[in-house]
């Protein structure tokens, strides 16, 4: 399971539009807006490479200005490998 924290700095004008196309990809939530355009934003994976995917289309999103890494977290599900 792979789970990255970001910030996502778009433009204020476009924050909803963002916002929209940033639900529609699989594995982002967003969980908070500022007026200004700043969006707290998760991203749930299964590893380090559909995670890197995910934030590559987060960044393409018309309107977005810039992302920032905040949190990153990587474990193994299966239970074997954890032992």
């Amino acid at each position: 399971m792979n789970i990255t924290g970001i910030v996502v700095y778009a433009s204020a004008a476009r924050s909803e539009t963002v916002r929209s196309a940033l639900a529609r990809i699989a594995g982002v939530e967003v969980h908070a807006v500022s007026p200004e355009g700043r969006m707290v934003v998760t991203v749930e994976q299964s590893d380090d490479a559909a995670a890197t995917g995910a934030l590559e289309a987060i960044a393409r999103v018309d309107g977005v200005l810039s992302t920032a890494l905040v949190y990153h977290h990587d474990e193994p599900l299966n239970d074997e490998t954890n032992r």
